[in-house]
């Protein structure tokens, strides 16, 4: 038992140190991770409401619309409007006219009902309406609208569901405001598994070590056995974009160091101090400094080793293109029909010969199952949007190879780092003047965009990602990359800009 403890020891110790090193080095990547989490828990601990609807009822039928109800809001519009009446001269020779109108009924933003009214006289009754609302199968209350010629009409009917809310656990709430202070847990994560990796190597205090290494690993070994399970949070951060485990692969790893903590436990008498006390306390303090100073630093300005795709002499276009002739993904038409309350799933060529309708039978539904996964780029999700979402610009970005040109991260132009953004300004107006092209790539909608824009007078165009791609581009915002071609020349984060000088120096190599 003594060499097992101390092999244990030994191994549990340097996988700590490594594992910890490697997240300090990206420690934003990690707090994504925790945030991440933190997100999930709180969504599937969340009960799952009722819904609420409303329903239109007209000479031609009834329209109905349900909303979910969310926990965090009671009251819930039924919107009834009419635009402004507009004349139409029915033509040249004939004095009257047409006037036309567009009535709408919408509940919580959702359009349920919406005509065009015309009228020629005054005081019409053109449509009558009955509105009908509640939760669930439970009708709360009706209302009758009518619609009158020239008229305009604007109410809006409030339907109060707060009684039908269910109140959610305490451990909702507690994930949702941890979800701010996950940088600062990543952080301390970070720099406890250095410490306690360090401290178990040298011998110091083994009991409250080890006590402190069972919780943590309880603590890993529960994330990624979840992540397992449920298949959410695929990417648990355990060792950053430096090596990629899958969740099985990052459970079992876990599972090992348990195993081994339990050796040293098992084997604890046998775990000697190497130091003596107080230069052992000394040497713990150093390493408490170094570590936290470590992480701080990647934080505050990049990863010391950048581990991510974007990282300079890379060749996006090669990442992100899939090549000619590679295999693409096949799929396989699956019919779904179901028989005393048991569905199945029936392939083409199991359907053949056989007559399922009279077999008892009936079809339920037509799905596409993946026979074969194609080729996956290892850069499967950067995108240059316009502001529609529906056009993407990656080729043109591709399409120049000779030229430089910058990439301007902003994640989210809400949480921009506005210290950097003379700078940056600077850096744009020197870009236009050098003919570089500039891309600025945000994951914000296109309001808050234009906002931005005019804030601080930005002369530039738009363009929208994914911002899980946005993320793993740069760990900064805003995040500046240059591009000789399609390779990726150099990274700068908000913190450490460069002046225009350096910047048009770094262009010209």
């Amino acid at each position: 038992m003594k060499y097992i403890a101390n092999f244990s020891r030994v191994f549990v110790g340097l996988l700590f140190i490594f594992s910890g090193l490697i997240k300090s080095n990206d420690p934003t990547g990690f707090s994504y991770k925790l945030d991440e989490y933190f997100s999930v828990f709180s969504e599937e601990l969340e009960y799952e409401q009722d819904s609420i609807y409303a329903s239109v009822t007209t000479i031609d039928g009834t329209h109905t619309v349900k909303s979910p109800i969310f926990s965090t809001t009671e009251n819930y519009p039924i919107i009834i409007s009419t635009t402004a009446w507009k004349e139409v001269p029915l033509g040249d020779d004939i004095p009257e006219a047409v006037y036309f109108s567009d009535a709408t009924i919408s509940l919580a933003g959702i359009e349920m009902f919406t005509t065009s009214l015309n009228a020629q006289d005054s005081n019409q009754v053109l449509l009558e309406t009955q509105i009908a609302y509640g939760i669930r199968d439970k009708e709360l209350g009706t209302e009758k609208i009518i619609f009158t010629s020239f008229d305009a009409i604007n109410e809006t009917l409030i339907v109060d569901a707060s009684p039908y809310i269910k109140a959610n656990s305490w451990l909702v709430d507690f994930f949702q405001a941890m979800r701010p202070y996950a940088l600062a847990l990543a952080i301390f994560l970070c720099v406890l598994e250095i410490v306690l990796g360090i401290a178990l190597l040298i011998g110091w205090s083994p009991r409250l070590v080890v006590t402190l290494l069972i919780v943590l690993i309880l603590f890993f070994t529960f994330l990624t056995g979840y992540s397992a399970y449920f298949n959410k949070v695929t990417d648990c951060g355990c060792f950053g974009d430096a090596i990629k485990l899958t969740p099985w692969e990052s459970f079992y790893k876990d599972v090992i160091l348990c195993i081994s903590i339990f050796f040293i436990t098992a084997g604890i008498t046998y775990i000697k101090p190497v130091f003596s006390k107080p230069f052992a306390v000394k040497l713990l303090t150093v390493s408490i400094i170094f570590s936290v100073s470590f992480a701080v630093y990647c934080w505050h300005y990049l990863p010391v080793k950048n581990f991510l795709k974007f990282k300079k002499g890379n060749d996006i276009k090669e990442l992100v293109v899939v090549p000619d002739g590679a295999p693409s993904d096949v799929y396989e038409n699956i019919f779904v029909y179901t028989k005393d309350g048991v569905d199945e799933e029936f392939s083409l060529a199991e359907m053949s010969g056989r007559n399922l309708k009279d077999e008892g039978y009936e079809f339920v539904d037509r799905r596409d199952k993946l026979i074969s996964k194609g080729y996956e780029p290892e850069i499967h999700d950067f995108k240059i949007m316009d502001e529609t979402r529906n056009n993407d610009y990656v080729s043109d970005f591709f399409a120049n190879d000779t030229a430089h040109k910058i990439l301007i991260v902003i994640n989210e132009v809400e949480k921009v780092n506005i210290k950097a953004m003379d700078e940056l300004k600077d850096i744009i107006k020197a870009c236009k003047k050098e003919r570089v092209d500039i891309y600025p790539l945000t994951a914000s909608n296109s309001e808050t965009v234009d906002a931005f824009r005019h804030e601080h007078q930005l002369d530039i165009p738009f363009y929208y990602g994914d911002k899980t791609n946005l993320k793993s581009i740069i760990r900064s915002n805003p995040g500046l990359v240059l591009f000789d071609g399609n390779v990726v020349q150099k990274n700068w984060p908000s913190t450490r800009l460069p002046s225009v000088k350096r910047f048009l120096k770094k262009v010209a190599e």
